[in-house]
């Protein structure tokens, strides 16, 4: 079916029978005739939503009348939801390997200013960055200077010399202070700790993100390493609770997730490698986990990945299926992230198909936006853009009207630029 256009639009408007002596608001938009999944379950097979500005102002499960001057779009049948969120990207880090030695900052900005723009065209209208973009680019966007998802950013992550975070060379010398470097900042100690996560709140980070554990892309950390000791972990709990958000911690292993959770990290990033008794920790303390399935599949594919790499990411993703069985028999809240670097933005909306060996495609659907949207609420008051990731009055005007029923057929959601006929951000129209 073909993408609506202005002049369809238009049409429409000439069809549309508006109530008699009722004009609308300015930039009112009623979209009829749709099927609503409202971020939780489906809740009208022939309904409208009508915006105002850039939020919902109506949800109808019948169709509505026109109002006068107001622009109706005709959904035929579509299938309508809010615009997806994607909770743990790295908009910024949207250059190849090859270049990592080379990419100065007008370099990364220009590859992540493409890369946000794509985002939102793959019906991503809110991403949560969990290390690389800081608040300059979240402004451009939210300014309008640039197009892209609204970014809910961390700034830099926080991580122990010689953790997740550390790529320095093994031949470089050791440093007696704070290190910044791209996307992290490395810090010893609970003093060092403290001062670092005051250091991105102070930049607008909505968030803190520590590293607790070995990673796949870093050189010089195992997988089972354990990173941070409880101290240090509550010191940037403490932190980040004094500025009224929360922490999350990069963690494969029961070992590291276990310590976060014990320390008050109330989101765990990835969790491969999680056992039963960990799955029902986190479940207890009512944490969010961010598994992401598309990267390691990606990274497993590419070629010429340092054979570091390609080691570590096999161990994790070889554990990842049991880990999310794990997941769901426990009652975890399970958010949906997929963590793609360089050049492996593209394979974004593949997720989608990745988790129907684990998940519904109701579950996968409401991780996509109401649970994520959760997650991103625990930010608080820091977070200013409103209710996310559902369809009702109130809420921000993100919407996605899709040719087909993903309920019924997951493999829509991984092709956005065909699947896709309406994308909203905001009350406006992107696609």
């Amino acid at each position: 079916m073909k993408r609506i256009t202005w002049t369809i639009v238009a049409f429409c408007l000439l069809l549309a029978r508006p109530v008699a002596g009722q004009e609308a608001k300015p930039n009112s938009t009623l979209i009829n005739n749709v099927q609503i999944f409202d971020g939780r379950n489906v809740i009208a097979s022939s309904g409208a939503v009508r915006i105002e500005d850039d939020r919902i102002a109506q949800v109808s499960s019948t169709q509505l009348e026109p109002l006068l001057g107001e622009m109706v779009i005709d959904g035929k049948g579509r299938f309508l939801m809010p615009g997806l969120i994607d909770a743990h990207v790295h908009v910024s880090w949207a250059f190849p390997f090859s270049k990592a030695d080379q990419a100065n900052e007008s370099y990364v900005t220009a590859g992540a200013v493409a890369n946000a723009s794509a985002m939102l065209k793959r019906g991503f209208t809110t991403v949560r960055d969990t290390a690389g973009t800081d608040y300059g680019l979240a402004m451009a966007i939210d300014d309008g200077v640039v197009q892209g998802p609204r970014i809910i950013f961390t700034g830099r992550s926080i991580s122990q010399t010689g953790g997740h975070a550390d790529h320095r060379k093994i031949n470089e010398k050791p440093s007696n202070s704070l290190i910044h470097g791209f996307g992290s900042t490395i810090a010893d100690g609970e003093a060092e700790v403290i001062k670092a996560a005051r250091e991105e709140l102070r930049r607008g980070a909505y968030f803190i993100k520590i590293h607790a554990g070995g990673g796949v892309s870093s050189p010089t950390d195992p997988l089972h390493s354990v990173q941070y000791s409880f101290e240090e972990m509550q010191a940037a709990v403490q932190t980040a609770a004094d500025r009224g958000t929360y922490v999350a911690a990069h963690a494969y292993t029961p070992e590291s997730i276990s310590r976060a959770l014990n320390a008050g990290v109330k989101t765990i990033e990835h969790g491969n490698m999680i056992d039963k008794k960990t799955a029902e920790l986190a479940a207890r303390k009512g944490a969010f986990v961010v598994p992401n399935l598309i990267t390691y599949w990606a990274m497993d594919k590419a070629p010429g990945m340092p054979p570091y790499i390609k080691a570590k990411n096999k161990t994790a993703l070889d554990a990842m299926t049991d880990a999310l069985k794990l997941l769901k028999e426990a009652g975890v809240k399970i958010a949906f992230g997929t963590d793609l670097i360089a050049n492996m933005h593209p394979l974004q909306n593949q997720e989608f198909l990745l988790r129907t060996q684990a998940f519904t495609p109701l579950e996968i659907l409401r991780q996509a936006t109401s649970v994520n949207a959760s997650l991103i609420a625990l930010s608080g008051r820091n977070n200013p853009y409103g209710k996310l990731g559902v369809i009702e009055a109130g809420a921000v005007a993100d919407i996605i009207l899709i040719d087909g029923n993903p309920l019924e057929n997951m493999t829509l959601m991984s092709k956005p630029e065909t699947a896709f006929s309406l994308i909203m951000k905001d009350g406006k129209i992107v696609k």
